[in-house]
């Protein structure tokens, strides 16, 4: 499979298993202070060299990311 596939397909995962384990409706600034959070957390697992936490907080990131994104084009 395609390394990007991949990617899209992980991200595709997480925002589901967001919706599934935080389904609550958090306003845009809450959103973008979890988007923050994750990136913090990417930046903890590239301190610690650990490629495997770094690939799951770049997609919890991205996931994030695309959460806030699909609020912001319904005008949530």
């Amino acid at each position: 499979m395609n390394d990007r596939l991949q990617i899209l397909i992980d991200i595709f995962i997480e925002r589901e298993r967001q919706n599934k384990f935080h389904p609550e409706k958090l306003s845009l600034p809450m959103r973008f202070v979890t988007i923050s959070e994750e990136l913090g957390e990417v930046a903890e697992a590239l301190q610690d060299k650990d490629m495997k936490s770094v690939y799951r907080e770049l997609i919890e990131t991205a996931a994030s990311c695309v959460r806030m994104a699909e609020e912001v084009l319904k005008g949530d």
